[in-house]
Protein backbone atom coordinates (compact mmCIF):
# COMPACT_ATOMS: atom_id res chain seq x y z
CA UNK A 1 0.00 0.00 0.00
CA UNK A 2 1.41 3.12 -1.23
CA UNK A 3 0.78 6.64 0.39
CA UNK A 4 0.91 9.59 -1.23
CA UNK A 5 2.11 12.81 0.36
CA UNK A 6 -0.01 15.59 1.28
CA UNK A 7 0.72 18.81 0.25
CA UNK A 8 1.26 21.56 2.73
CA UNK A 9 -1.87 23.73 3.04
CA UNK A 10 -1.98 26.39 5.00
CA UNK A 11 -4.05 26.34 8.13
CA UNK A 12 -6.86 29.25 8.52
CA UNK A 13 -6.02 29.86 11.82
CA UNK A 14 -2.26 30.05 10.79
CA UNK A 15 -0.44 33.41 11.94
CA UNK A 16 1.23 35.75 8.80
CA UNK A 17 4.01 37.26 9.55
CA UNK A 18 3.55 41.03 8.61
CA UNK A 19 5.20 42.68 5.76
CA UNK A 20 5.23 46.55 5.78
CA UNK A 21 4.13 47.93 2.49
CA UNK A 22 7.13 50.86 1.09
CA UNK A 23 5.83 54.47 1.41
CA UNK A 24 3.66 53.46 3.91
CA UNK A 25 3.38 55.73 7.94
CA UNK A 26 2.42 53.11 10.59
CA UNK A 27 1.50 55.36 14.26
CA UNK A 28 3.16 55.01 17.14
CA UNK A 29 0.88 52.37 18.34
CA UNK A 30 0.31 50.40 15.05
CA UNK A 31 4.47 50.57 15.10
CA UNK A 32 4.42 48.92 18.44
CA UNK A 33 1.24 46.11 17.83
CA UNK A 34 3.59 45.68 14.44
CA UNK A 35 6.59 45.35 16.28
CA UNK A 36 5.21 43.47 19.16
CA UNK A 37 6.73 45.67 21.67
CA UNK A 38 5.65 48.54 23.91
CA UNK A 39 5.27 52.13 23.21
CA UNK A 40 7.61 53.41 25.64
CA UNK A 41 10.31 51.23 24.12
CA UNK A 42 9.82 52.89 20.41
CA UNK A 43 10.09 56.00 22.08
CA UNK A 44 13.05 55.11 24.35
CA UNK A 45 14.90 53.75 20.99
CA UNK A 46 14.07 57.15 19.05
CA UNK A 47 15.43 59.01 22.42
CA UNK A 48 18.75 57.18 21.78
CA UNK A 49 18.86 57.79 18.02
CA UNK A 50 18.43 53.82 17.40
CA UNK A 51 15.13 54.59 15.33
CA UNK A 52 14.36 57.75 12.93
CA UNK A 53 10.46 58.76 13.51
CA UNK A 54 8.65 60.67 10.19
CA UNK A 55 6.88 64.09 11.70
CA UNK A 56 3.97 64.62 9.55
CA UNK A 57 2.83 68.31 9.42
CA UNK A 58 0.76 70.28 10.14
CA UNK A 59 0.55 68.84 13.55
CA UNK A 60 3.81 67.12 13.58
CA UNK A 61 2.63 63.65 14.24
CA UNK A 62 5.41 60.93 14.88
CA UNK A 63 4.56 57.63 12.44
CA UNK A 64 7.24 54.96 11.40
CA UNK A 65 7.96 53.34 7.95
CA UNK A 66 8.36 49.59 7.51
CA UNK A 67 12.16 50.54 7.83
CA UNK A 68 12.25 51.90 11.29
CA UNK A 69 9.56 49.08 11.84
CA UNK A 70 12.25 46.19 10.88
CA UNK A 71 14.88 48.13 13.21
CA UNK A 72 12.66 48.06 16.14
CA UNK A 73 12.17 44.09 15.31
CA UNK A 74 16.16 43.98 15.46
CA UNK A 75 16.72 46.14 17.92
CA UNK A 76 14.56 44.04 20.04
CA UNK A 77 16.02 40.90 18.76
CA UNK A 78 19.46 41.73 19.63
CA UNK A 79 18.27 42.96 23.01
CA UNK A 80 16.40 39.39 24.15
CA UNK A 81 19.01 36.86 22.37
CA UNK A 82 21.80 38.23 23.06
CA UNK A 83 21.28 40.98 26.25
CA UNK A 84 22.78 43.96 23.94
CA UNK A 85 22.32 47.54 25.57
CA UNK A 86 21.21 50.26 24.63
CA UNK A 87 24.79 51.63 24.06
CA UNK A 88 26.42 48.97 22.25
CA UNK A 89 23.78 49.06 20.30
CA UNK A 90 23.87 52.53 19.24
CA UNK A 91 27.94 52.18 18.65
CA UNK A 92 26.61 48.90 16.24
CA UNK A 93 24.44 50.98 14.44
CA UNK A 94 26.65 53.53 13.96
CA UNK A 95 29.37 50.96 12.79
CA UNK A 96 26.86 49.54 9.96
CA UNK A 97 25.58 53.06 8.46
CA UNK A 98 29.62 54.24 8.30
CA UNK A 99 30.03 50.45 6.54
CA UNK A 100 27.00 51.15 4.10
CA UNK A 101 28.28 54.69 3.68
CA UNK A 102 31.70 53.38 2.78
CA UNK A 103 30.35 50.65 0.01
CA UNK A 104 28.69 53.48 -1.59
CA UNK A 105 31.64 55.67 -1.78
CA UNK A 106 33.50 52.56 -2.70
CA UNK A 107 31.02 51.62 -5.28
CA UNK A 108 30.71 55.09 -6.81
CA UNK A 109 34.60 55.20 -7.23
CA UNK A 110 34.57 52.10 -9.20
CA UNK A 111 31.79 53.80 -12.19
CA UNK A 112 33.66 53.76 -15.04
Amino acid sequence: MSTKPVPDIPSPLALELFQPRPSVFYSLDAAAHLAGVPRRSILIYCRAGLVQPVFQPPYEVMEFTEEAIHTIRRIEHLRAVHGVGLAWLKAMFDLLDEVEHLRAELRFLRKP
